[in-house]
């Protein structure tokens, strides 16, 4: 009976030390290839034999049945299942006193919600294996550095999915520096790999160019089928950069071949899949796009992935569009936004952060238990008491200070944790109503196109398609402030200072906005016929105009009047765009530059927004060491004015 044999391959403690971990090493991998050969992905074959293993106590042998029957069911994407399994095999390892394999087991359920994209469980996972194997006392060994190396690649992979960047290198490399030391080729491919696709996120080519082939390199010195194809996938994307669709496709069709083999899970052969389908959708080649996006959703919806779930409908939506279908294109877009929505509330990185706020503290209690430890022994020594006591006071008082310094931060960091959390929530009731608003008008108009549309004339089309472009505009100016809003806050909006002529600056912008002048008969005075040399960021300037004017118009009864205005005081030069509109209430101006209201006004044509343009334009006025100032008196009209440095002429 495999039981019987599975024990007989035991080791007792009172051998040596090292003798003894050899011995273990060695009996666990006996362990698991024996086991492997039972199947134990399969429930009755598991519960067969964790009930032999439990008659005869061998706690070690009821982890490892766990650990393997978790490892198939990851091996087959099962992450759910696995993540019991493994989570029974970590109860069952505290009472084995093997630290390595409790270690493997959490990175595992790691690793296993990482591809959930549950990224805060898989963090938690983590950085609590990290605690461990920092704390293990074989952490210097061959065994510790391999287990910290794991652990920080996971890591990286983690930040990597939450675009943090900066982090996700910094564990990448100190994961690569262990394995460089181990000699271990395997571990060198995959971190030379995962840093080759940071730099190609980063629009690095030639750098990712470089990385890509050192890991393939590395791969094919390993044998190792499963590198290789993740190698060339990369190297695909990398190429579809250079416009070379021919050779990333060849490096996709590579990929798919070497990863269309059981023994590998689905996860790289389906990003391998979706690029070629995107490719032959540039080429054309309906047919083969369309197979192979059929059989990519069909697997990405048995394993639940859905990453590759969002590519799959977006491509889609663009081989209907290709094949003018468009309600169809349309069904496949809302289920890419569907899942890209799903993705997008798994995403947490303040929940991460919290969990490495979480381990650095586990780190500090334990340090400074260490610590503790250290000065009682020394205070146990009779010739040194006095020594000690006073070393302890002093430890004891700098702790004081320092925990009191630590509960400010942590005081602090829970403020700032709630601000933030409370902007968003506030964020995105503002922007739920005013995405919402566009696309129910569209809906509503495409149904009435589609239900009646063989019964209207010329006329009534045309209002139909009115409206359908007036919501489509609604929505692009809606994402554009987005984009500016987001980049602000996140601190990625680049600031790039330069003397220019701001009164043609100004003008190229009226000429962007002649069609909504003319559509609503405004006439528009200037008065900046001298030219002004302005220093600051041009976009971000041009961007603060075009919204203050496009406000003014919004709020301009049809046949009104827009006056813009330059004016040059000492070192800066005032900018106004005044309207004779409908006007804001006193009891709101205190308002437009905040999120602290539930949503913006209509205009005078009904035109929509969401009031982030006015926050946009604040935040770039500011940074370009301005102010920005409204006045109003309600029905009569506004007045919005900013400042902008004036270069000095040579």
């Amino acid at each position: 009976m495999i039981v019987i044999g599975l024990c007989c391959l035991g080791c007792t403690r009172n051998e040596s030390g090292e003798a003894y971990r050899e011995a273990l090493e060695a009996r666990k991998d006996s362990l698991e290839n024996a086991l492997k050969k039972r199947h134990l992905d399969h429930p009755d074959s598991l519960a067969q034999t964790l009930a032999g293993l439990r008659r005869l106590g061998d706690s070690t042998a009821v982890a490892m049945a766990y650990y393997t029957s978790a490892r198939a069911l990851q091996h087959q994407q099962e992450y759910t299942s696995a993540i019991a399994n493994f989570r029974h095999g970590l109860r069952a390892s505290e009472h084995t006193g093997d630290t390595a394999l409790h270690i493997h087991l959490l990175h595992n359920v790691g690793t296993c919600y990482r591809r959930m994209g549950a990224m805060f469980e898989a963090s938690d996972q983590l950085y609590t294996a990290l605690n461990m194997a920092e704390q293990y006392s074989l952490r210097n060994t061959e065994k510790g550095k391999e287990l910290r190396s794991y652990i920080y690649n996971n890591l990286g992979n983690v930040y990597k999915y939450l675009n943090n960047r900066e982090e996700a290198e910094a564990l990448f490399r100190r994961a690569l520096a262990l394995d460089k030391e181990l000699g271990n080729i395997l571990g060198m491919a995959k971190n030379y790999s995962t840093i080759g696709n940071l730099y190609e996120h980063r629009n690095m080519f030639d750098s990712a160019y470089v990385m890509y082939h050192k890991a393939l390199e590395y791969d094919i010195q390993a044998g190792s089928q499963l590198g290789i194809g993740i190698c060339h996938n990369r190297l695909g994307q990398l190429m579809m950069h250079y416009d070379s669709i021919d050779a990333a496709l060849a490096h996709h069709q590579k990929a798919y071949e070497l990863l269309n083999d059981k023994k590998y899970d689905t996860w790289n052969r389906l990003k391998a899949s979706l690029s070629m389908a995107w490719i032959y959708l540039l080429k054309h080649d309906l047919p083969k796009a369309y197979t192979l996006l059929e059989e990519t959703e069909q697997e990405a919806l048995r394993v639940r992935s859905f990453g590759h779930l969002e590519e799959v409908y977006y491509c889609l939506a663009e081989y209907y569009r290709q094949q003018g279908n468009y309600r169809k294109a349309f069904e496949q877009q809302a289920l890419c936004l569907q899942y890209r929505d799903s993705i997008f509330k798994q995403r947490s990185e303040q929940e991460v952060a919290q969990n490495r706020i979480r381990y650095e503290r586990r780190k500090s209690e334990i340090e400074i238990n260490r610590l503790n430890l250290q000065h009682e022994k020394v205070k146990a020594n009779r010739r040194v008491i006095l020594v000690s006591s006073v070393i302890v006071a002093s430890i004891l008082m700098l702790l004081l200070v320092l925990s009191y310094f630590f509960i400010r931060l942590q005081r602090r960091r829970n403020r700032e944790l709630y601000e933030m959390n409370a902007t968003k929530d506030k964020f995105f009731s503002i922007i739920s109503h005013d995405l919402k608003n566009p696309a129910v008008a569209q809906r509503n108009a495409l149904q009435g196109l589609v239900n009646n549309g063989h019964l209207l004339d010329e006329n009534s089309l045309s209002e139909y398609y009115e409206m359908l472009l007036k919501s489509a505009d609604s929505q692009v100016e809606l994402l554009y402030n987005l984009l500016d809003w987001a980049r602000v806050q996140t601190g990625r909006l680049p600031y790039k200072p330069s003397v220019f002529e701001l009164n043609t600056t100004l003008k190229s912008e009226i000429e962007l906005l002649q069609i909504a002048f003319t559509n609503k008969d405004i006439t528009l005075t200037t008065d900046f016929e001298e030219t002004y040399l302005a220093d600051g960021d041009r976009n971000m300037i041009a961007t603060v105009f075009r919204n203050l004017l496009s406000n003014a118009i919004k709020f301009t009864n049809k046949g009104g009047k827009i006056e813009v205005r330059l004016k040059k005081q000492q070192d800066e030069i005032h900018v106004s765009v005044k309207d004779n509109g409908i006007g804001i209430p006193s009891d709101k101006i205190p308002h437009l530059f905040k999120l602290d209201r539930e949503q913006s006004t209509p205009g005078t044509s009904g035109e929509t927004g969401s009031g982030l343009g006015l926050m946009v334009c604040k935040s770039f006025v500011e940074r370009n060491g301005g102010t920005l100032t409204v006045k109003s008196v309600e029905g009569r009209g506004t007045t919005f004015s900013f400042t902008v440095r004036s270069a000095h002429e040579e």
